[in-house]
């Protein structure tokens, strides 16, 4: 499904490489993030994160081929979660866990696991971007 959504939006886009400014994201639907690294990736686009916030799936952008962030940047995250908010089982919420943390760098992916996937979706974990440019993800200069 991703690959179609993909194919279909590529062959609209030129072939010139731009930077995408983002900031002040709250994040949004899994997907349509899954969608936006594919298609960033393929056009060697990069994100840069620079506003005062990037919460949620947001985040997933972390993951992306070529990706910068800013230091003052607010960076917000949370485990996974079922959208009728009913309680995941205890393999259930390792699986989307270890899912969800596939996205990220390997440094974030170890951090993720270890701490913010505790936080609920009402609760972010907050970080900021100097947090994570220490954690190895590129700053934005």
């Amino acid at each position: 499904m991703i690959a179609a959504l993909v194919a279909c939006f590529l062959a609209s886009v030129p072939a010139a490489s731009k930077d995408i400014q983002v900031g002040n994201d709250s994040g949004g639907r899994i997907l349509d993030r899954l969608v936006q690294i594919e298609i960033a990736n393929r056009t060697n686009t990069q994100f840069r994160i620079t506003g005062d916030f990037c919460h949620s799936s947001c985040t997933m952008l972390l993951g992306a081929d070529d990706v910068c962030i800013s230091r003052k940047t607010v960076f917000g995250f949370h485990g996974p979660y079922r959208l009728n908010r009913t309680e995941m089982t205890a393999s259930e919420f390792e699986r989307k866990s270890a899912s969800l943390s596939s996205y990220y760098p390997t440094p974030v992916k170890n951090w993720f696991m270890s701490k913010a996937r505790y936080a609920g979706p009402s609760e972010l974990f907050l970080v900021s971007g100097e947090y994570l440019i220490r954690l190895g993800v590129q700053e934005c200069l």
